[in-house]
């Protein structure tokens, strides 16, 4: 199965956010795509215009399924529906690098990891790559990487989006409105002998803690970039 990850620079208008990812998802689906992953837009997240977002992509792409990373207020979504390339977990922020958060994910035994952890800088792009593609052999073959782009730095949305299988990158996006495509095998499933899951980075441990008012401590300060 051809799946396809949308990386999207946020427009000035969520009308324009939801025209761009549906344009987006066209083109995906002319170039082959079966199964779409879109980034999670807070002004799409909820209400008409997520309504309308989902409404257009019924209509124009039918038979093309697509994920939306968006967070749902809880710390894993999985699914394993028909046209899907296998059991998803869908990771969205600092959930992405919960020692929990990836304990409970694990437990559905996934073949297919979605994170969308909204990186802030470049050094974070960095490390939650290495971080991906460990969990590409201890948590789900295939492991996604699904963000936005543009942001000052120290916001989210530093671009970074992937498709990791079994400790490959095998496809990843140039900064700016990208697509990117894997062929997977169908249905995908976890690796065959699954290593632990990876201790988290200093680095995005650091952030973590920095997001709830705590201080990391650490052996090596210098491991915190």
């Amino acid at each position: 199965m051809r799946i396809a990850v949308v990386q999207h620079v946020p427009r000035p208008a969520p009308a324009q956010d939801l025209e761009a990812l549906v344009a987006a998802t066209l083109r995906a689906a002319a170039s082959g795509a079966e199964w779409v992953v879109l980034p999670g837009l807070p002004a799409l997240d909820g209400g008409p215009l997520q309504e309308e977002l989902w409404r257009r992509l019924e209509a124009d792409v039918p038979g093309v399924g697509v994920v939306v990373a968006a967070d749902s207020g809880g710390a894993m979504v999985a699914s394993g529906d028909v046209g899907s390339p296998g059991v998803t977990v869908v990771l969205v922020g600092d959930d992405c690098f919960s020692p929990a958060a990836l304990r409970e994910a694990r437990v559905a035994a996934p073949g297919i990891a979605v994170l969308a952890p909204g990186a802030e800088s470049e050094i974070q792009i960095e490390a939650t790559l290495e971080f991906a593609i460990e969990l590409s052999t201890s948590l789900a073959s295939v492991v996604i990487l699904v963000e936005t782009d543009g942001a000052e730095l120290g916001e989210a949305g530093h671009g970074g989006s992937a498709i990791v299988y079994l400790g490959e990158v095998v496809a990843q996006a140039i900064p700016g409105d990208t697509i990117i495509y894997a062929d997977v095998e169908s249905p995908a499933g976890p690796p065959e002998l699954p290593g632990s899951l990876p201790p988290v980075p200093p680095l995005l441990a650091q952030r973590v803690a920095a997001h709830s008012g705590r201080k990391l401590e650490v052996d090596y300060p210098a491991d915190l970039g």
